[in-house]
Order: structure tokens, then C-alpha cells, then sequence
């Protein structure tokens, strides 16, 4: 069997008939098997899951487990996986019919592929956006000549984070080292922690640009959640530590990489905070406004200044939580929001509708 696709599932009853079924009418013709995770889900969720192996027994297989977060359901798709490669589609997200097709025919073309990398749309319930950034030309190979290029985005971009743009040989996924149980109750940066090791163990990596996925933006996401004490899980500074510990087997443990390391660890957890503040309630933005953030940072990150890599904005917010100018974080957020408010009246009344 070339494929298995692990997909975790947690109460996910409005989307996750069209997440299977995008998987079940691929247009490839190989054997391949799904795995939904029932991660201990409270609605209807488990209930479909079993539908699904009941109406194709052949294919879809259901493991339900009680709930311990997204790292935990991925493990346990990853232990009973029996294809040659592992693919990982989040619930509430869906694929396009050829993903197979397309993955299948790279591997065929390239002797001793480990991982291939692909793109993604972003679903906003009705339209498909397909992702700006492309991370190479098409059909790029990564080897030991050139893997630096995909440590270096590894550190400074998203191009190459998700776990669910790869297609992952399983031997790879089965033997890493990794205990992460230890990660179960972190719901932040699992794919960036993850992919680390994953890089480094591929021997050869292949970049297709085509638009496999989509990602669906809602506030349901299995990455959004915006409650004051959800914050501690949001805390990467594990993820850090072992950015850290590879550098030097990268060849990246100069100055110049750890200011970028540093300024993307920095610029995620002012964003934290900024996606936090933003969408909490009124009632809420307190707890926020005073966690303790510099818990979230390195301490050679708190002192730091003219990191030309950091977001200018980011480091202003620092300073304020630092002083606790509450009124000057108020008052940036504000005008922010008037700002977005005039834009979308704008486009408004540009489209005339």
C-alpha cells in the first residue's frame, strides 16, 4: 500500500463529512487507507467516523482514544499506519481530488524520496485563495547539496511548517526518536516542532507547486483558540530550545541565523498576544493584557534591540506590556480596528454591493 491518511478529529460534526469525502473520491486508483483519530470528541463526530468504516470497510479505519490534543491523535494514526507514505489532513479541512494522483506521480519519478512538499488554498467557506507565497520552482529537489535552503525557510518563513503539506515516508514518521508525550498538552507550533526533525532525516525532499490543500479559515480551526487560559499552551520556547540544539548540525549556528531564529520566536509570541487581545471578549482583556508574555521569551530575546529581522510594531507592544502602558496597547489596537473597519468599507462600496 503506497498511503495512509491520518486525519485527527475533535468535535468537528459540520465539516468532517466533506474532509472524508474529499478522501474517499480521489482520483487514484492505488490502494491507500484513511485513519480518523477520534480524539474523544463530545459530539457527533465519533459517530460519523464509524459510519465511514461501516459504509468502507476496506479503506477507512477508526480509532477512538480519549482526548489529549492533536499531537496525541497524530500519534496514534502514525502507529497503525501500514502505507509507505503518511499524509495528514485536519478535519475541519478538506483536499483536492488529485492530491494522490499528483504526490503518486512524484514518487515514481524520483528514486529514494522521503518527504514531498506541496501548497494550499485558504477556504473561506465558499471561495478558494490559493497562498502567495511559493516557496520554490516546481519540482525542486532537496538533497545534503542544497538542504540549507529548507533549514533557512524552516527558521524564517511558514513555506514548509505544516504537516499537512507533506507527504512523509512512514519508516521516517515511525523512527523519530522524539517522545512527544511529553507534548500532548501543547496545541501551538506542533508542525514546526515536528518538521525539524523530519527535515533533517530526509535524505531527499521534492517542492511541487501545486494547490493540494484547503485550509478552511474559521474560528472553529484546530490552531485558533482565544480564551485567557489557553495561553499557557501557546508557550513554544520548547520548540526554540531545539531549533537551538540543530543549528549546528545544519551548519546555520552563526550570528546572523539566530537573530532570524530569534526574531521569528519573538514576533510569534507578540502576535500571540496581538490574535488574543483582539478577539478575547471586553470582560477578558485583562487576563491578557496581564499574563506574564516574557514567560513565552528567552531571556536574551527580553533585552534585546536592533534585531533588524523583528516586526518594529511587535517590539513597541513589548515595551508597552513591559511599562504596563495599557492605554498606548488600547490605543494601537483601536486604530488598528478603525483602519480595518474604514478598508472594509471601502471594498465595499468599490464592489457596489
Amino acid at each position: 500500500m503506497k498511503f495512509s491518511i491520518l486525519v485527527p478529529v475533535y468535535n468537528v460534526e459540520q465539516y468532517l463529512e466533506q474532509c472524508v469525502e474529499s478522501l474517499l473520491n480521489q482520483t487514484y486508483k492505488g490502494e491507500y487507507e484513511i485513519i480518523l483519530v477520534d480524539d474523544g470528541s463530545t459530539d457527533s463526530s465519533g459517530e460519523i467516523c464509524d459510519k465511514y468504516a461501516e459504509d468502507y470497510p476496506e479503506k477507512v479505519k477508526v480509532i477512538h482514544k480519549k482526548n489529549e490534543g492533536l499531537v496525541s491523535a497524530r500519534q496514534a494514526g502514525i502507529k497503525v499506519a501500514i502505507g509507505k507514505f503518511c499524509l495528514f489532513v485536519d478535519s475541519d479541512d478538506f483536499v483536492e481530488y488529485e492530491l494522490l494522483d499528483s504526490v503518486s506521480d512524484i514518487i515514481d519519478k524520483n528514486i529514494k524520496i522521503d518527504i514531498i512538499v506541496f501548497n494550499m488554498n485558504y477556504y473561506d467557506g465558499t471561495n478558494k485563495i490559493p497562498r502567495k507565497n511559493h516557496f520554490n520552482q516546481n519540482e525542486t529537489i532537496f538533497s545534503s547539496k542544497n538542504k540549507k535552503e529548507l533549514y533557512e525557510a524552516l527558521i524564517g518563513t511558514s513555506s514548509v511548517t505544516s504537516l499537512c503539506l507533506k507527504a512523509i515516508k512512514t519508516y521516517i514518521l515511525k523512527n523519530d526518536p522524539t517522545d512527544y508525550s511529553l507534548y500532548y498538552q501543547k496545541n501551538m507550533a506542533e508542525d514546526w516542532f515536528r518538521s525539524i526533525h523530519l527535515l533533517t532525516a530526509a535524505e531527499k525532499i521534492v517542492y511541487i507547486n501545486k494547490y493540494l490543500y484547503n485550509y478552511r479559515k474559521t474560528e472553529q480551526s484546530i490552531s485558533r483558540s482565544y480564551r485567557p487560559e489557553t495561553i499557557p499552551t501557546k508557550n513554544t520556547l520548547y520548540v526554540y530550545d531545539r531549533f537551538i540544539s540543530y543549528l549546528p548540525a545544519w551548519g546555520l549556528n552563526d550570528d546572523e541565523h539566530v537573530l532570524k531564529l530569534n526574531a521569528r520566536f519573538f514576533n510569534e509570541a507578540m502576535h500571540t498576544f496581538s490574535i488574543y487581545y483582539e478577539n478575547v471578549r471586553l470582560t477578558e482583556k485583562n487576563a491578557v493584557i496581564r499574563y506574564e508574555w516574557n514567560s513565552m521569551l528567552p531571556d536574551d530575546m527580553k533585552t534585546a534591540t536592533g534585531n533588524p529581522y523583528e516586526n518594529k510594531n511587535y517590539r513597541k507592544i513589548y515595551e508597552w506590556l513591559n511599562k504596563k502602558d495599557y492605554f498606548s496597547i488600547w490605543f494601537y489596537f483601536s486604530k488598528k480596528k478603525i483602519y480595518k473597519l474604514i478598508k472594509k468599507v471601502k471594498n465595499f462600496l468599490i464592489r457596489g454591493v
